[in-house]
């Protein structure tokens, strides 16, 4: 895995910069925070720094966001108002967009990824009054999550090409888009920014019944455990980051985790069991970035937490790499067997690895040796095939050579056929590539 670090004022002076970039060459600004006019100078001075860094600009979606300036203390309880465009009404904390429609149904919301949470009282189009279920402190800028909430698409169209107006002269080269809930919206990006490479974030109900569609277009997929688990539920959050990695595997796409990756090591020593365990469930499902995001951007700790983060990362792959299984090349060959295989060997030492399992269809063996020839004659799907002595000094040429003069034999009730060689050969090297061929290459 990869660290993915968030730009924030805690990280935004040239040293500090510097230091990041020794841990990576992709850094993320998130747009939903600071003026655009900061985005923009930061941009500038990453590529001063450092032209190699990618910067993956992280756009908000259209979730309402409270804009409360300085932080607001709620007591257990108490009845909070949230608005849109009703900044002016007594006692209403004001929201930067309308309250998304949602199922009736719902009796709570939350505030902060799901950390803040409230019992409805009432839900309008752009009113939201709801209980404190305990203590809290609402920080500036903080979203609002309706449970099941559907955004709406126009809207969030709009918006995306609004910031990516904003930052047209500016030198990113990945786009996060928030709230992704459909696949069209991805296409017409890609179309009209050819450029650019796009992070589809799911993080809502909508989003999770597309998955499938929205990892297939996407060029980078994200899976935000803050706004997800708010929106569908944290009984269901387990399950949906399964499926989510499965899709964005299944399409070969590069898959990041993101929120509260190591949100404990601020505050404390060393990080929590939870996250850690956290940590090895993004290694199983296959994740290929950790993304940190008030990690890196305004915690005071910034430096300890990426740190610690890059040796455990180092530390699984040791893991990794001393487990690393020996037959993992013949397990390969194991999925094509069913197929007709070409091998070219000398002394038949694959052969074990090739038979052991029910070989239904024919290998073609190509040898230089007639003890190989003898013992490839007890194999009921094996057909031998006598060569001069191996070249091993234009060992491709010989190949080819070798299956152009009997491709009538090997392609006969097929058009494709899987070539089991050795590359590089030397003294004692055993079968390392496997290689697709088709008749009319020959």
């Amino acid at each position: 895995m990869k660290i993915l670090p968030t730009i924030g004022p805690i990280t935004q002076d040239t040293s500090k910069l510097k230091i990041i970039f020794k841990y990576s060459k992709i850094v993320r600004l998130n747009a939903s925070h600071n003026e655009i006019s900061w985005h923009k100078n930061i941009i500038k001075k990453i590529k001063k720094l450092n032209n190699d860094v990618d910067i993956l600009l992280d756009i908000p979606g259209i979730k309402p966001r409270t804009d409360n300036k300085k932080t607001i203390y709620v007591k257990k309880n108490q009845i909070i108002r949230f608005a849109y465009k009703n900044s002016s009404r007594p006692n209403y904390i004001s929201t930067t967009k309308p309250l998304p429609k949602s199922n009736k149904k719902n009796k709570y919301f939350s505030v902060d990824d799901g950390k803040l949470i409230f019992k409805i009282i009432k839900s309008s189009k752009n009113i939201l009054i709801g209980k404190a279920l305990d203590n809290y402190q609402i920080h500036p800028k903080k979203g609002i999550n309706i449970p099941l909430s559907i955004y709406n698409n126009e809207e969030q169209k709009k918006n995306y090409l609004k910031y990516l107006n904003y930052f047209k002269k500016s030198r990113f080269n990945l786009v996060g888009l928030s709230f992704v809930q459909n696949h069209k919206l991805i296409i017409f990006l890609k179309k009209k920014y050819p450029h650019l490479l796009f992070v589809s974030k799911i993080e809502n109900s909508e989003g999770l019944k597309n998955a499938e569609n929205i990892c297939k277009y996407s060029d980078i997929v994200m899976i935000d455990r803050g706004d997800l688990s708010a929106e569908i539920g944290g009984d269901k959050l387990f399950d949906s980051i399964i499926k989510i990695s499965f899709f964005a595997k299944k399409f070969g796409k590069p898959l990041i985790m993101a929120t509260e990756n190591l949100e404990n090591l601020g505050k404390n020593i060393s990080p929590s069991k939870n996250d850690i365990i956290s940590l090895g469930f993004s290694s199983q499902v296959n994740s290929d970035i950790i993304m940190l995001s008030e990690e890196t951007a305004v915690e005071k700790s910034w430096k300890k937490t990426i740190d610690w983060l890059n040796k455990f990362i180092k530390k699984q792959k040791k893991i990794k790499d001393k487990n690393i299984d020996k037959n993992i090349f013949w397990k390969t060959v194991d999925l094509v067997r069913n197929n007709v295989l070409v091998v070219f060997t000398k002394k038949g030492f694959m052969f074990d690895k090739i038979f052991k399992h029910n070989i239904k269809n024919d290998v073609i063996i190509f040898t230089d040796t007639q003890k190989t020839k003898s013992i490839a004659k007890f194999y009921k799907n094996a057909k031998c095939i006598m060569t001069d002595k191996f070249n091993n000094q234009n060992i491709s040429k010989f190949y080819y050579e070798n299956i152009k003069k009997n491709k009538k034999i090997i392609f006969k009730n097929n058009e494709n056929a899987f070539l089991i060689t050795i590359s590089f050969p030397k003294k004692g090297s055993l079968a390392n590539t496997l290689s697709f061929i088709n008749k009319k290459d020959f």
